[in-house]
C-alpha cells in the first residue's frame, strides 16, 4: 500500500492544535463516498507511521517548539475534529492526532510531551482516558508523538465484540487503555492495521477491506484512489472530509453500518455545534462534552461492527 509509506505530516490534515474559536461550521454532507487524492487519514496510524511531523503549536501560529499547551486549545482541537465522536457518545473508541509532536531519540526533550500530558488532564476521568502516544519505531532518529483520547466504555465493548482478535495479545475489556494503545503499536503490520481500525471505530467491513488490500499490495497490485478504493467521510465541525474517513472498494453500496454511523454522527455534530459557543474554558468544555456523552452514549452502544 503506497499510502502506508507516506509521512505523518502528509497523512493527517490537522497540523498541530486548531484553535478554531471563530471558525464557521462548513456546510454538512451527511454521507459521502469519494475518490480523493488525500486518502491519508485511514493510513495515518494504521501504517504505524514513524516519520517526524513538524513541532506543534496552535495552527494559526508559525511552527515552533512550545512547552506550554493550553488545555482549552487541546480540548477544542479534539472536539472540532473527529475526537468529538469519541468524547460524545463513543462512536469511535479512540481518536488521535489532535496534537502532534516529535522526539529526537539521541537528544530527547520531553518537556512539551510532559506539558501536553498535563493539559490533557481535563479529559481524564471515569468516562475518558487521554494521553500522549510516543510511537515505538523511529524514523531518521525521530519518534512521532500524538495526543489521543479513548472512550473507556466504548473501548471495552469493542474489545469484547472482537475477543478473538484481542485475546491472543492478553487484552481484555478490563485492560488499561494506555496498555492497549502500546500493544497495538508494537503488533506485526497486518494486526496493527486491524487493531487501529477497530480502535478508530471503522465498520468491520472497512477494517477487513483495509487489511486485505494492504496484504494484497505486497503482491505488487496497484492500490490507491481510483484503482482499488474510494472513501467515506463523516463530517466534523472543522471540515467535511479527511478526518473521520475510511476506505471501501470502488462501487461500494453503503451498508446499514455505514448509514447508521453517518446518521449518529450527524446527531452528535449538530448538538455540539449548538453548544460550542458556551465552551469558553477547558473545564466547562469538558462538562458540556460529558453532557453530550450522556445524551448520545446509547448510540455508541449500538455499535457499527456486526451489521453489514
Amino acid at each position: 500500500m503506497n499510502h502506508l509509506e507516506r509521512r505523518c505530516t502528509e497523512a493527517h490534515p490537522s497540523n498541530g492544535i486548531d484553535g478554531g474559536a471563530t471558525a464557521a461550521a462548513p456546510k454538512r454532507r451527511r454521507f459521502t463516498a469519494t475518490n480523493p487524492l488525500t486518502w491519508f487519514v485511514t493510513a495515518l496510524v494504521l501504517a504505524g507511521c514513524t516519520a517526524s511531523p513538524p513541532k506543534t503549536t496552535p495552527s494559526a501560529a508559525p511552527a515552533s517548539t512550545t512547552t506550554a499547551v493550553a488545555p482549552l486549545l487541546l480540548v477544542r482541537a479534539a472536539a472540532d475534529h473527529e475526537a468529538l465522536y469519541t468524547l460524545a457518545g463513543g462512536l469511535k473508541p479512540m481518536s488521535s492526532g489532535f496534537w502532534r509532536g516529535s522526539l529526537d531519540v539521541e537528544d530527547p526533550d520531553v518537556s512539551e510531551i510532559t506539558a501536553v500530558r498535563a493539559s490533557l488532564g481535563v479529559l481524564r476521568n471515569d468516562v475518558w482516558h487521554a494521553d500522549v502516544q510516543v510511537f515505538a519505531l523511529a524514523d531518521e532518529g525521530t519518534r512521532s508523538a500524538h495526543a489521543y483520547v479513548i472512550h473507556r466504555e466504548a473501548l471495552a465493548r469493542m474489545i469484547e465484540r472482537h475477543e478473538s482478535f484481542w485475546s491472543p495479545w492478553g487484552i481484555t475489556p478490563g485492560t488499561h487503555p494506555a496498555e492497549v494503545v502500546a500493544i497495538v503499536d508494537r503488533m506485526p503490520r497486518a494486526d496493527r492495521w486491524r487493531g487501529y481500525g477497530y480502535l478508530f471505530g471503522y465498520p468491520d467491513h472497512a477494517v477487513d477491506f483495509f487489511v486485505e488490500a494492504g496484504v494484497a499490495a505486497d503482491d505488487g497490485r496497484a492500490v490507491g484512489p481510483g484503482k482499488d478504493r474510494e472513501f467515506i467521510h463523516i463530517p466534523t465541525h472543522a471540515t467535511d472530509s479527511g478526518q473521520f474517513t475510511y476506505a471501501v472498494p470502488p462501487g461500494h453500496v453503503p451498508t446499514m453500518a455505514d448509514r447508521r454511523l453517518a446518521e449518529h454522527a450527524d446527531l452528535i455534530l449538530a448538538a455540539y455545534e449548538q453548544r460550542r459557543a458556551r465552551m469558553l474554558d477547558p473545564r466547562r468544555t469538558a462538562e458540556e462534552l460529558l453532557r453530550l456523552n450522556a445524551r448520545f452514549e446509547h448510540l455508541g452502544r449500538t455499535g457499527v461492527g456486526p451489521v453489514r
